[in-house]
């Protein structure tokens, strides 16, 4: 009996080394190009994250774009599984009801739009808006994911705008545009989740 267990446990460790030798759980990590952070978008190195559990099976990293009190994270997630897009976006949504409490922002959830929509990188998402208030101050969240065969990943991403003056409203546009103007009309070929590149 000890002898089954010891060999089931020396096959599941070779097992582990394998697939982390292999490369099959190489991060490949989801980036908003440089030459789209125009308008005071910038990357925020500092809030990054890299990480991984279940012994290096499940693998992420998160990198930050802000503009004033707007911002965008990019999630890249490795697992051996990947997610499918109705599960990334419940996990999406929940990041944006927890990123609103942490805030003290009151989200309005009849104002929910889901959609979904083509990417620059030839990927279908689908995302989700809500919209926010905390005292005068009016705000936009989005949660939009994919996944991508090509490198493995699936991605995550998340934005918070405090559309209540101009540049808010500018940074909203910038975030979520797109050629064809599927989120609130706004036609852009240069918006930032429109232009992630994650292959």
């Amino acid at each position: 009996m000890k002898r089954e267990i010891v060999s089931t446990s020396i096959i599941l460790i070779l097992l582990f080394v394998l697939i982390e030798t292999s490369g099959c759980l190489t991060l490949r990590v989801a980036y908003v190009p440089d030459e789209f952070l125009t308008d005071g978008w910038h990357e925020d190195k500092g809030e990054e994250e890299t990480g991984s559990s279940y012994f290096g099976i499940e693998k992420w990293a998160i990198k930050v774009y802000k503009r004033g009190d707007s911002s965008l994270t990019v999630a890249s997630l490795k697992t051996i599984i990947m997610i499918d897009k109705e599960n990334l976006l419940e996990r999406v949504e929940n990041d944006i009801f927890s990123a609103a409490e942490r805030y003290g922002i009151s989200l309005d959830e009849t104002s929910e739009i889901k959609g979904e929509r083509w990417l620059l990188n030839g990927h279908n998402s689908l995302f989700v808006i809500y919209n926010g208030s905390k005292g005068y101050r009016h705000y936009k969240f989005i949660g939009e994911v994919w996944s991508c065969s090509k490198s493995g990943i699936s991605v995550i991403c998340m934005g918070l705008a405090d559309i209540t003056e101009i540049d808010g409203l500018q940074s909203w546009e910038k975030m979520v545009g797109d050629p064809s103007g599927i989120i609130d009309g706004i036609t852009r070929d240069d918006a930032l989740i429109y232009n992630v590149n994650c292959h």
